[in-house]
């Protein structure tokens, strides 16, 4: 079998102790004794129709139905027998809003150029492969506010199975530091039971993530977020290989990654966290907000009124990413 397997050690007091019950760990550890198997997506299944006009690809499978806008690449629609699943377009998305730590270091100052790098890119070429049971879908796009050329690839296949894979090439030594490289889409508001493979169950970072451990967990949505005094980015979870968003009817939206991901989820976006001053002003959306990403920057938090991220938990903007994953829905609809 595939499966990946994990051992978990734990040390607990056999006897108690004026500071600690009969049973308290005082030490853990994980060991992966058989890696995750990735792998990308099958291109087998039933056929894929395709449309196209001078604005948008329209891609359909027997219950599916995946529409990409010519002009940027984004995924502005996905239906599902006839529902729609997005609320907000799956598009390339760089920002990671600070967190205390980050306010304090110059992270907004010199990563700021960043937070519009995706809304101001341009697009160079659409190449379209197609095939009986599956489609690709090429953007070759550039980002001329950072200096970078993007790559936006899309691979349907007759099972309605959509592989979203992206690259990013710099064009020179100069950019400054990525706040994370990933995309975001929104999805309806009663998708809100999580469920994912990965380090968990609290949240965790690229620099705080040894305490999680690998494993499968379930949470709503309302305790997959923390909610702190001071609203700023928060309910990371890293090292994950898959992660589910369910209804209370079966419905599943699944992300699988071709490798580690990095995700976010709230009830809110990033402008309500970056304005709002305390915590019960954060609004409720009618949407979902999901970042899915490979790497995101650190915490930092070495002190909190200007230390920097350390670097190897930092991205570089002039080295080049690529990552995947595979977008599917499961379950009754």
């Amino acid at each position: 079998a595939s499966s990946e397997i994990c051992l978990n050690v734990y040390t607990r007091l056999r006897t108690a102790t004026r500071w600690a019950e009969t049973g308290y760990c005082i030490a853990r550890e994980q060991f992966v004794i058989k890696p995750f198997a990735w792998k990308r997506m099958i291109s087998d299944g039933k056929v894929v129709n395709m449309d196209e006009t001078a604005s948008q690809i329209q891609l359909k499978t027997e219950t599916m139905a995946f529409t990409l806008d010519k002009k940027n690449g984004a995924l502005t629609s996905w239906k599902v027998n006839g529902q729609e699943m997005l609320k907000g377009q799956l598009e390339p998305y760089f920002w990671k809003t600070p967190n205390d730590n980050q306010k304090h270091s110059g992270y907004v100052n010199e990563l700021g150029k960043w937070k519009n790098a995706a809304e101001n890119k341009t697009l160079k070429n659409v190449k379209v492969t197609k095939q009986d049971n599956s489609v690709s879908v090429k953007f070759e796009m550039a980002l001329p506010a950072i200096g970078a050329n993007y790559t936006l690839n899309y691979l349907l296949n007759g099972n309605g199975q959509m592989q979203v894979e992206a690259a990013y090439e710099p064009l020179c030594d100069t950019i400054p530091l990525m706040p994370k490289f990933g995309m975001r889409m929104r999805i309806p508001e009663n998708y809100n039971t999580v469920d994912w493979y990965g380090r968990g169950p609290f949240e965790n970072y690229p620099d705080r993530k040894t305490a999680s451990f690998i494993g499968l967990y379930q949470l709503k949505l309302e305790n997959f977020i923390v909610n702190y005094a001071a609203p700023q980015d928060n309910a990371n979870r890293s090292d994950v290989r898959w992660f589910t968003f369910g209804t209370q009817n079966n419905g599943v939206i699944k992300i699988t990654g071709l490798q580690p991901l990095n995700f976010r989820a709230w009830p809110y976006a990033e402008e309500d966290l970056e304005s709002a001053r305390h915590d019960y002003e954060l609004p409720k959306r009618d949407f979902i907000n999901l970042n899915i990403d490979l790497n995101i920057h650190g915490v930092g938090g070495d002190d909190t009124w200007g230390a920097k991220t350390m670097d190897k938990y930092t991205n570089a903007g002039n080295k080049p990413y690529h990552y995947g994953f595979v977008l599917e829905y499961v379950g009754i609809q």
